[in-house]
Formats: C-alpha cells, sequence, structure tokens
C-alpha cells in the first residue's frame, strides 16, 4: 500500500472511533498517525521493511504494529473489528460537509439516519431541526452540502490526477509509434477538480498505441477500445481517454481537446469568419481549397489571427477578444517566485523543525521564507500562545545562523476571530515580520458580518496578508460567503495581499475572484500552505497555476519581489 491508501486508513480507524465514542486522545492519536503519514518524504513500505517507523513522529507503538501489518498484507484485522456494526452509508454522510462524527453519531442514534438518503429525509421533513444542537440553521446548511456532494460526485482533485496522467504520458513517449504525445482537456487547462483524464496522441500507427495502453501496467480494467480511442480505468479508479490523431492533425486536436465547450464553440466562430472551418483535426478554407499546415497550436493561433493563448486562460472569458487586440497579459511562471511565507512547523500542526523547513527552501532556490505557525486559537492544531511564540524566535534565529544564503521571516497565521479581532496580543503581532491573517471558525457566519469581521482584521497594522480568503476545502465543503468591494477597498487602503493559497484541496482565493482582486489593484501573494517539506513548492505547483488562470502576471504577486525590494515595500521591514 502507498502513503495516501496508508493515510486513508488511519483516517477512516479515527472516524470509526469517533461514531463509536471512544475517547478523544485515542482519536486524536489515529489522527496524528494519519497526518505524520501524509508528510511523509518517503515510502511507508520502505521504513516498515527497514523498521524505521518508530523514528516517526506521531506514530507510537501501538499504531507502528498496526502499520506494519497493514503494508505487509494489504490488510488490518482491526480495523475489520471496528467496522463490525457501523452501517456503510454513515461514510457517506461523513463527506457532507460540516457533517462531522459527532454530529453523524447524533443523528444516528436518535433518528436511525445512517445513509445520506434517509439523512436528506430527515432534512426536509424538520426532525433534524428539532434535534437539541442543530435547528433550523444547521439542518438548511445539511441540504445545501447534500446538494454539494451531489455536485462534486465523481471528481478529484487536480494534484491526485496529475501524477497518473504524466506516468501514461511518459510512458507512451517511449513507445515508437507515439510522434507526440499531451495531457489535454481540463487537467491541461488547470482546473482544480477534474472527473477523468485526457491524452493526446499523434501516430501513423493507431492499433500500436491502443495495444500499449492496453498493456500498461497501471490499467485496472478496460472501459472500451476501438480503432483510435481507448479508455481504462486505472488502479486508483481514475478514468482515462487516450486518443489517437495523425501527427498532422494533433496541434488542431490539442487546441480542440484542451478548450472549454464555450471556448471552442467561439474559437470555431472566429474561424467562420475568417473563412474556415475548423474541426479537431483540420483548419479547413471554406474555399475548398488545401487546408494550410498546421504543426503547432502557436502556427493555429496566428492563422487565426491572435496572439498565443495559454490552456490555463481557454475558458472564453474574454481571452479571445484580448488575443486580438494583442492585449494579453504575460502571465506569471513558476520561476517567478522568490519566496513563500505560509509555512508551517512542528511547532503547531507542521511535520519538520523550522531548520528543517529552511534547508528545504533553499534547496528549492527560494531567497526567502515565512515561517507562520498557527495561533493559540486554533487549539485543534496545537496553536502558539504568546510565550510560545517567542519561544520559537530562538529556533528561528538558529536556522538564520545556519543557512544565510536564505533570508527567515518570522511570523504568524493569526486567526481572526469572530469579531473580527486578530488572535494573540498586539504587541506580539507588531514584533514579528509579519502576520497572515486567516479565518479558521464560523466559516458559516451570515454575509454581513462575515464581511465587517474581513473588514476590521485588515485594518490590523500587523497583518500583511489575508489567508485563503474563501475558506474553501474542495470536494470538502464550499466558501465562505461576504461581499467582495468592501473586503477588497479595506485590502486596498492598507496594503494587504490576498493570498492564493496553494494546498491542492484549497487553491484559495480561486481564479475567479483572482481576476476582481487584480482589478481592484490589490496585490497577490502565492503561498504553499506547507505543513512538510513535500509541499514548500506548492506555491509554484499549484497556487501559480491558479494565478494565471485569473490572469496574473509577476507585477500583480507580491513574492516575485526580490528580497530587498520585498522586505522593504512589501513587509516594511528596516
Amino acid at each position: 500500500m502507498d502513503n495516501r491508501e496508508v493515510e486513508g486508513v488511519l483516517e477512516e480507524i479515527a472516524q470509526i472511533l469517533e461514531l463509536k465514542g471512544t475517547n478523544t486522545f485515542k482519536v486524536r492519536a489515529y489522527q496524528n498517525a494519519a497526518r505524520a503519514v501524509a508528510s511523509l518524504e518517503e515510502d511507508i513500505g520502505v521504513l516498515v521493511a527497514e523498521k524505521r517507523l518508530s523514528k516517526v513522529r506521531g506514530i507510537g507503538k501501538s499504531i507502528q504494529e498496526k502499520l506494519t501489518e497493514l503494508v505487509q498484507s494489504g490488510e488490518l484485522k482491526y480495523l475489520e473489528e471496528i467496522r463490525e456494526g457501523i452501517p456503510a452509508g454513515l461514510f457517506d454522510m461523513l463527506r457532507v460537509p460540516g457533517m462531522g462524527p459527532k454530529k453523524t453519531k447524533v443523528l444516528w442514534d436518535e433518528l436511525q439516519v445512517s445513509d445520506l438518503q434517509s439523512l436528506k429525509a430527515a432534512c426536509e421533513d424538520g426532525r433534524v431541526a428539532s434535534l437539541k444542537g442543530f435547528g433550523k440553521k444547521s439542518q438548511d446548511k445539511i441540504l445545501d452540502g447534500i446538494a454539494h456532494l451531489a455536485e462534486t460526485a465523481g471528481r478529484r482533485l487536480r494534484s491526485q490526477v496529475l501524477p497518473f496522467a504524466n506516468a501514461l504520458v511518459a510512458y507512451l513517449k517511449e513507445v515508437d509509434a507515439v510522434e507526440r504525445v499531451d495531457v489535454a482537456g481540463s487537467l491541461r487547462r488547470g482546473r482544480e477538480t477534474v472527473k477523468d483524464a485526457d491524452i493526446l496522441v499523434g501516430s501513423l500507427d493507431a492499433p500500436a498505441v491502443m495495444k500499449a495502453v492496453l498493456d500498461y501496467e497501471g490499467v485496472d480494467s478496460v472501459i472500451g477500445s476501438g480503432g483510435t480511442k481507448t479508455s481504462v480505468r486505472l488502479k486508483g479508479g481514475l478514468q482515462v481517454d487516450v486518443r489517437v490523431v495523425k501527427p498532422e492533425s494533433f496541434a488542431c486536436a490539442l487546441a480542440y481537446f484542451t478548450g472549454s465547450k464555450e471556448f471552442n464553440i467561439a474559437l470555431r466562430q472566429l474561424a467562420l469568419e475568417q473563412g474556415y472551418s475548423l474541426n479537431e483535426y483540420f483548419l479547413l478554407p471554406r474555399d475548398g481549397s488545401k487546408p494550410p499546415t498546421i504543426p503547432t497550436e502557436d502556427a493555429l493561433h496566428e492563422r487565426l489571427g491572435l496572439a498565443y493563448i495559454e490552456p490555463h486562460l481557454r475558458e472564453n472569458t474574454g481571452e479571445i477578444a484580448a488575443a486580438r487586440g494583442r492585449k494579453l497579459p504575460t502571465l506569471i511562471q513558476p520561476a517567478d517566485v522568490q519566496g513563500v511565507l505560509h509555512v508551517h512547523t512542528r511547532w503547531s500542526d507542521g511535520a519538520q523543525s523550522v531548520e528543517e523547513m529552511v534547508a528545504q527552501a533553499e534547496a528549492l532556490g527560494y531567497a526567502y521564507l515565512g515561517i507562520s505557525d498557527h495561533s493559540e486559537a486554533a487549539d485543534y492544531a496545537n496553536g502558539l500562545s504568546a510565550e510560545r511564540v517567542r519561544a520559537q524566535r530562538d529556533e528561528v534565529e538558529a536556522a538564520r545562523e545556519k543557512h544565510p544564503k536564505i533570508r527567515v521571516f518570522h511570523g504568524i497565521e493569526a486567526d481572526i476571530l469572530a469579531d473580527g479581532a486578530i488572535d494573540l496580543p498586539d504587541d506580539l503581532l507588531e514584533s514579528l515580520d509579519f502576520v497572515i491573517a486567516s479565518v479558521h471558525m464560523q466559516l458559516g457566519m451570515e454575509r454581513e458580518k462575515m464581511t465587517q469581521r474581513l473588514v476590521k482584521a485588515l485594518g490590523h497594522p500587523a497583518v500583511r496578508v489575508l489567508g485563503h480568503p474563501l475558506g474553501r476545502k474542495l470536494l470538502q465543503r464550499g466558501a465562505s460567503q461576504f461581499d467582495w468591494e468592501p473586503v477588497l477597498d479595506a485590502a486596498l487602503e492598507h496594503g494587504v495581499a490576498i493570498e492564493v493559497n496553494g494546498h491542492p484541496r484549497r487553491l484559495d482565493a480561486d481564479w475567479v475572484h483572482i481576476r476582481r482582486i487584480r482589478a481592484k489593484g490589490v496585490k497577490l501573494c502565492l503561498n504553499p500552505d506547507a505543513h512538510s517539506m513535500g509541499a514548500l513548492d506548492d506555491a509554484r505547483t499549484y497556487a501559480v497555476v491558479e494565478a494565471r488562470r485569473g490572469w496574473a502576471s509577476a507585477g500583480d504577486v507580491v513574492n516575485t519581489l526580490p528580497l530587498e525590494r520585498f522586505e522593504r515595500e512589501f513587509l516594511r521591514l528596516g
């Protein structure tokens, strides 16, 4: 079993224990172990084989024994035992935003609700609202959550799909019959979640390519296979569609299978206006003359009188008109990001020490790094009290001395409390290099109150960044509701940047709001929200893509500034 599968087993055990009312200490032990596995920098199978699990912080002796059994046999007797008597439908209920194990247990015990269907029925007839601790508002949120779950059914995070798609592309590149191959579809456009993966191949021998796909070791089952298209389900459940076109049609096909439906309609209409008929194979002159050679997507765009439209922009939100007028922005590149601020360590809920995170950031070529563990209000994440923040300074200073080539800033991710105040005393906040202010609790606050809450927080003189403003978690919960205009006015007035959080489950602010943020003149700050060394580059890997989809250039992002300017102009230090 790989790390992700083992993490899932540990999370399931924690959920079952909570459903059964097991003591909090035991539940938390499995939750901590799941986070520890998620943060591992090497395969857990290697750790088990080399008997090094005991060296992993957060995994006690009892869980080590269970993980050894799980990894070696693929099964866990303990899990089978505790599953006994737990309806399978309860796990579907746990996927509803806002429905944790405690609420699920109450509904199961009190109303005999054991699946989504019975949960929806209990909400619709008012039984949930009548329960102590729920009420009408909670009932309505559960119904909204069920609807949200239905909308996202079958979708996966982009980060979960990319490795599988890239591995298959790498495999196909080694096939003799393959001349060109690339990822297409919404995955190439950088959508946050996708249902499947599309791969396009240019080849003169389609049967050989189809056979190679069927022979791929990652294939679990074949959905369908024909002369030029094969659909398979990979181990892990992802559906992948592989299409083959002749090499001379590859550019037109890649453009066709990349753009959104709306983008493709608009592009075909533009082609008609210019005397062409565009399909997935050719750009055909309507006068019947020979089709022009289109070797690349750039050539296709140029033939249609367009500047090249990057795949991330192909959503039909104004990019075609901008391309005709040669007014497309020069989009931000991963290498533009000079440093990041949103980084957690063992002081709160991270997996590594300050020095380990600094060393990794230096290895990645960052010029600066901000340490920003959780503040005290985030007790679930071992948030830091004022005393612990002060104590952390020694470790930050030691890392600075050991790694003089990278500038280390000492900050905090402070909670925005319900009334808009910032967690931790003002004198402490003002002594730090920066403060990221984030909402972690009461995310469902009424729109007007949430707006006031954020506006007040952005007025605090120590706040430099508004962290993950929407508060969403992809495929888990929707966004908080607030009015963006007064929030952006406050950000502009106080020089606060809006975060583009690169955690694959957040990607927040999202691309739609990024365009609005930029139009207001408010700066962005691209961050990884890293809780382990392996996540430190998520700003370049995922946040950059979201920023590009929002038409952001390097000039829109504060942490593309070189160190001296970033420190002086944005952090206002020195």
